[in-house]
C-alpha cells in the first residue's frame, strides 16, 4: 500500500493525528468534491429526480459489492436507527417473541427493541463479562422460542469482535434470524453475507466506509425479503411511490420495502466516494487496518497503559481514564490528536490511512498527559 498515496486523498492529515474513525473519518477530497457537485446540480438542473434516483442506485450497487450481496437485496436509509426500526416493525411477535440481544450492542439495539416491548416482545439481553461476550452465551440464550438474535460485529465500547458465522450458525439450528450491526467494523474488516449466512446486516457511511452521516444500508437475505411486511416504511417502500390515496400495501420488489421517504441526496453522493475509495483498496485495508491496530496494543503495553480491548478485538482500543472526555479535548487542542472518548474510556482507532509514527506519537502524548 502507497501511504503516501492514500494520505493524499484526504484533507489536513498533515497538521491532525486522526485516530477516531470510531467517531468520523477524516474528509476525502473527492467526498467535499462531491458534496459540492450536489450543490451545482441543483442550482443548474433544479429538480434532477431521474440524476438522484441514479445516485441513490449506485450506492446501494457499491454497498452490495461491499458485502458481497445483490443490490436488489440492499436497502438505502437514513441510519442504522432507521434501518433496525424498519426491521423491527415487520415482525409479528404472536408466536417466536423473544430476541437475544447483549449489553456491548450500540444504544440504538437496546433502545428499539425496548420500544416493541409494548407489542408483545420479550428481550433476553446477555450481560458480557471481562469486556467480552463468550459465544457459549448465545447458546445457553438462543431456543424455539427467539425470533432473533442481534451480534454487533465489533463493539464501539471497546473493539470486542464477536464470530457473527457462528453466532448465525446457533440461531439458525434453532430456526431464528441473526441481525448484524457492522457499523464499527465495515471498512476495516471485510464481510461476506453470503458466506456467513447472515440474514440482516445493516451499517452506515460515517466512520469507517468514509462518508458522512444521514446515509446508512439494510441488507435482507433474499430467501426471506418476501416473507416480511415492514410497518416502519415511506413512499419509496412501494411498487407504485406516486399512488395518491392508496388504500393498500403493494411493497416494492427486493429490500426497497424496508425504504422510508426522500433519501439524503447530499449524503448519498458523499457516500459513493466513501465506498469507491474502500473498494479501490479493499484487498489492502483489511490487513493494513490490522496491523496498525496490533502495532497499537504493543506500544501501549511497551508503556504500561492498560486497554479494556480482549485479544478478540478488531478496529477500536479503549483506554479507561478519569474524565476521557476532557482528554479527548485537550489532545485535540493542545496536540492536534483527534481520539473519541466512550463511557469511561479514550478510544483510538487507526484506518488504512494512519502511520506507525502517527500511533507512537499519539500514545507518547498520552503517556505524558495522563499516566506519569
Amino acid at each position: 500500500m502507497n501511504k503516501e498515496k492514500i494520505r493524499d486523498l484526504f484533507y489536513n492529515l498533515d497538521n491532525i493525528n486522526h485516530l477516531a474513525a470510531c467517531s468520523k473519518s477524516p474528509m476525502l477530497k473527492t467526498v467535499k468534491d462531491a458534496m459540492e457537485r450536489y450543490i451545482d446540480d441543483v442550482i443548474n438542473l433544479g429538480n434532477p429526480w431521474d440524476l438522484w434516483t441514479e445516485k441513490v442506485d449506485e450506492a446501494r450497487s457499491l454497498f452490495a459489492k461491499i458485502i458481497n450481496a445483490d443490490k436488489e437485496n440492499i436497502a438505502v436509509l437514513y441510519s442504522v436507527s432507521s434501518a433496525f426500526n424498519a426491521l423491527m416493525s415487520s415482525f409479528d411477535f404472536s408466536d417466536r417473541n423473544t430476541v437475544v440481544t447483549s449489553d456491548m450492542e450500540f444504544p440504538t439495539t437496546n433502545f428499539a427493541l425496548n420500544g416493541y416491548s409494548r407489542f408483545g416482545l420479550h428481550i433476553n439481553t446477555i450481560k458480557s463479562k471481562n469486556n467480552l461476550i463468550e459465544t457459549e452465551a448465545y447458546e445457553r440464550s438462543i431456543n424455539q422460542k427467539t425470533l432473533m438474535a442481534t451480534a454487533i460485529h465489533v463493539s464501539s465500547l471497546n473493539g470486542f469482535r464477536q464470530d457473527v458465522e457462528e453466532i448465525g450458525k446457533i440461531a439458525h439450528e434453532n430456526g431464528s434470524y441473526i441481525y448484524v450491526d457492522d457499523y464499527q467494523s465495515l471498512g476495516g474488516v471485510n464481510m461476506d453475507v453470503k458466506k456467513s449466512r447472515i440474514d440482516f446486516l445493516a451499517s452506515g457511511n460515517l466512520k469507517w466506509l468514509l462518508g458522512v452521516s444521514g446515509i446508512a444500508f439494510l441488507y435482507v437475505n433474499p430467501q426471506i425479503i418476501e416473507t416480511l411486511k415492514p410497518a416502519d416504511i415511506g413512499w419509496f417502500s412501494q411498487k407504485n411511490p406516486f399512488e395518491f390515496g392508496a388504500e393498500s400495501l403493494d411493497y416494492a420488489v427486493g429490500a426497497r420495502r424496508f425504504e422510508n421517504g426522500t433519501w439524503s441526496i447530499p449524503s448519498v453522493y458523499a457516500s459513493i466516494e466513501g465506498m469507491k475509495t474502500i473498494l479501490d483498496n479493499y484487498g489492502d485495508i483489511e490487513h493494513e487496518d490490522r496491523k496498525l491496530f496490533l502495532h497499537a496494543l504493543e506500544v501501549l503495553d511497551q508503556k504500561g497503559i492498560k486497554t479494556i480491548t480482549p485479544d478478540q478485538s478488531a478496529n477500536i482500543i479503549a483506554i479507561p481514564m478519569k474524565n476521557p472526555g476532557e482528554a479527548e479535548m485537550m489532545l485535540k487542542k493542545k496536540y492536534g490528536i483527534i481520539t473519541s472518548a466512550r463511557g469511561d474510556s479514550l478510544r483510538i482507532a487507526p484506518h488504512f490511512y494512519n502511520t506507525e509514527e502517527e500511533i507512537d506519537n499519539a500514545i507518547e502524548k498520552i503517556k505524558i498527559e495522563f499516566f506519569r
